[in-house]
């Protein structure tokens, strides 16, 4: 990595990480006290985090980003809950763990070693999270290696396990949609503290959506992890590309459609521009003459 040598961070970066642990500490309202080495997390018992952990939890993003401010809160609040678990955090976050399918480069992602699946096509790389171990009951946060290492655990028995609960989320996201099938919603919601991409991971679930029309393929809008959507023939083309422009950047899902088959996820091709396309298309003389649902 730039600007290491033996893992240890040159002087400015160190610079560099002290001003984001300072603003972490002060905008996140977490008790830290910055060391000539690294950081030490408040509490019993208290917890050393060295520059270079530090380093490796904000991953490729500058130091004085919101992403880094970010990624290093919630890295040290997952390492704080550890160290209060004591000799139970490995059990506590195997029984919290979840699938997570992530676009490569998104904010959240963790780096090459949380990687523990890449399904074919090429869209999402899969690893595992926990689920309500923090103030929300109801979110998923991504668990970076580091924070498995300082547990004490082996994730690699709990990908398994973890992959089966996607898959089964999955067969119950396929029996939601034959249910609802004459709504015209269209929408795949998470389920089971599995998100729309992770339940991507299930084949009951690609197999229903490509065969659906007998074709052998869907176009599946996903540009929010919480929302998809499959009959794209109702949605203005510009929607993904906005949608996944208004949207957190950790809530962010895909920024084109995915072409989803029985064994692939892959996103569209890139080219064109959606927006000035559909700002270019006029407008109907009346409403109802027009099938799409966003304008």
């Amino acid at each position: 990595m730039p600007g290491y040598r033996l893992g240890v961070p040159r002087a400015s970066h160190v610079l560099a990480l002290r001003g984001c642990v300072l603003a972490v500490s002060v905008l996140e309202d977490l008790d830290l006290e910055p060391r000539e080495r690294g950081l030490v997390l408040d509490g019993s018992p208290p917890v050393s985090v060295g520059w270079p952990a530090v380093r490796v939890a904000i991953g490729r993003h500058s130091p004085d980003s919101a992403t880094a401010r970010r990624r290093l809160a919630d890295w040290l609040r997952l390492r704080r809950l550890v160290a209060d678990l004591g000799a139970d955090a490995g059990k506590v976050l195997r029984q919290a763990a979840r699938a997570v399918a992530l676009p490569p480069g998104h904010a959240a992602h963790p780096g090459r070693a949380w990687v523990a699946h890449r399904p074919l096509g090429g869209a999402m790389e899969c690893g595992l999270g926990v689920l309500g171990l923090l103030d929300d009951p109801d979110a998923v946060m991504v668990l970076p290696s580091g924070i498995v290492t300082a547990a004490g655990a082996d994730a690699r028995r709990w990908w398994g396990p973890v992959l089966e609960h996607a898959e089964g989320m999955g067969h119950l996201a396929v029996q939601r949609l034959r249910r609802d099938a004459d709504e015209t919603q269209a929408v795949l919601r998470p389920i089971g503290g599995v998100d729309v991409p992770s339940l991507l991971l299930a084949p009951a679930l690609r197999r229903h959506l490509a065969s659906e029309d007998g074709s052998g393929m869907r176009a599946l809008a996903v540009p929010m992890r919480t929302r998809g959507w499959y009959d794209l023939a109702r949605i203005d083309p510009a929607f993904v590309a906005a949608a996944w422009s208004a949207t957190d950047d950790w809530e962010r899902g895909f920024s084109r459609p995915l072409l989803v088959t029985a064994e692939e996820v892959t996103l569209a091709p890139a080219g064109g521009d959606a927006v000035r396309q559909s700002l270019s298309d006029p407008a109907a003389a009346r409403d109802w003459q027009r099938d799409v649902r966003y304008r």
